[in-house]
C-alpha cells in the first residue's frame, strides 16, 4: 500500500488540543471579561470581551487547518460577524455614558 505525498499520519490527542488554540485564546479573553464584569468594573470587562471577539474574527482569517474549532462557516461570514460583534460591543462599552 502506498501512500500519498499529501498525506500526514493522524494526530495525537495533545496535538489535536494545541491545534485549538485560537478558539481557546478567544474563549479565555472573554471569561477573562466576564470576571472583570462581575467585579463591578464592566466597561473595562466588555471592552475586553468585544477585543477578545474582535481578535477571533481576525485570527478566522487565517487558513482554514490552522484556526480549529473557530472555523463553523465559510471565512467570510465567520470573520464578518465576529468582527461585527467584537466592533459593536467594543463601541458600546465606550459609548454608554458611566454611572455617577
Amino acid at each position: 500500500m502506498t501512500t500519498q505525498p499529501d498525506e500526514r499520519p493522524p494526530k495525537n490527542f495533545v496535538q489535536q488540543v494545541l491545534g485549538q488554540w485560537p478558539l481557546a485564546t478567544v474563549l479565555l479573553g472573554v471569561a477573562i471579561g466576564l470576571a472583570i464584569v462581575f467585579t463591578g468594573h464592566w466597561r473595562t470587562g466588555s471592552t475586553l470581551i468585544g477585543l477578545s471577539i474582535t481578535a477571533g474574527g481576525l485570527l478566522r482569517l487565517m487558513p482554514q487547518q490552522r484556526v480549529g474549532l473557530l472555523a463553523v462557516r465559510n471565512r467570510a461570514l465567520d470573520s464578518i460577524v465576529l468582527l461585527g460583534l467584537g466592533i459593536g460591543i467594543t463601541l458600546l462599552a465606550w459609548w454608554i455614558p458611566p454611572s455617577r
